[in-house]
């Protein structure tokens, strides 16, 4: 079995200061039995986070097409991933608030996505698939061909200027969602619920699909509490992982943090190299730290 776990570390003070203080007896042990082998990403500002690029890796593919990959469909789409978002105004810019923070309900989310269709008819050949309440795909046979844009999971959480996309079609069809969104009913039962408003929509992880199926178990519960910045909740979902999943045989394991995706896999080791490993033992922190 090959484990990828994604958002497995963070680059800010507190993220690192939650990883000093966590004990993964499991993972310490996997990681004194495996050994490095390829490793993806290297840059905390590229537009796909570090796990999407090992799964392209993986799958022989030169980019990842996570949207793509998420509908499961056929080459013949490309696809985005469509995420309603709230933005938020505040002194320093705009930020863009964790899709999780707005609560949004099945149904909610069915009538925000029958209003959005207007933008991307299925009568032009989009095609639709509303995977969750907030991780929607749009497809089409040639109007996304060679648009990029970061995921959502880079930008969550974060000010959104460097992660804005530089096609003007991206930027255009993001100003129309806002307009479409703008004081509309649906937004203005939201705030008499007081919950955050859906005041755009967030166009990433476009791709085709393709390449052969990784073979790879991905376990994302990090995430969620990452992006929104909770990290007693990730420090909680990271023990739950060492006493589940890492506490079995694996032969694979890939860890995933913002800037690098390294996988450890069972290799045979010199028996100075094993007898050093379980004396010395293993820094867990410095390895997470590292990505």
């Amino acid at each position: 079995m090959h484990l990828m776990i994604p958002h497995a570390s963070a680059l800010d003070e507190a993220a690192r200061h939650a990883l000093s203080s966590l004990a993964l007896p499991n993972l310490g042990a996997l990681l004194a039995r495996l050994s490095p082998a390829e490793s993806w990403g290297g840059d905390a500002y590229s537009p796909h986070p570090p796990h999407q690029l090992a799964l392209a890796g993986l799958r022989g593919q030169a980019e990842p097409s996570a949207a793509a990959w998420s509908v499961g469909a056929g080459p013949e789409l490309s696809w985005a991933m469509l995420t309603p978002v709230h933005l938020s105004v505040g002194t320093d810019g705009v930020d863009v608030l964790p899709p999780a923070a707005l609560n949004l309900s099945e149904s909610d989310a069915a009538r925000f996505a029958a209003l959005l269709r207007e933008l991307w008819p299925e009568a032009e050949g989009w095609q639709w698939r509303l995977l969750e309440a907030t991780r929607w795909a749009i497809g089409h046979a040639t109007a996304l061909e060679g648009l990029h844009a970061a995921s959502i999971e880079r930008a969550a959480g974060r000010p959104i200027e460097p992660w804005l996309p530089e096609s003007r079609t991206l930027r255009r069809w993001q100003n129309e969602a806002q307009m479409l969104l703008h004081g509309h009913a649906l937004n203005e039962e939201r705030e008499a619920r007081g919950e955050p408003v859906v005041n755009s929509v967030w166009i990433g992880d476009i791709g085709r699909s393709g390449g052969a199926d990784a073979g790879v178990t991905v376990d994302a519960r990090l995430t969620e509490p990452l992006l929104a910045g909770d990290l007693a909740a990730w420090a909680e979902a990271w023990q739950r992982l060492d006493a589940g999943p890492l506490a079995q045989p694996l032969q694979s394991l890939t860890l995933a943090g913002e800037r690098f995706a390294r996988r450890f896999t069972a290799r045979p080791l010199p028996l100075l190299d094993r007898l050093r490993r379980r004396w010395q033992g293993t820094d867990v922190a410095a390895v997470l730290e590292s990505l």
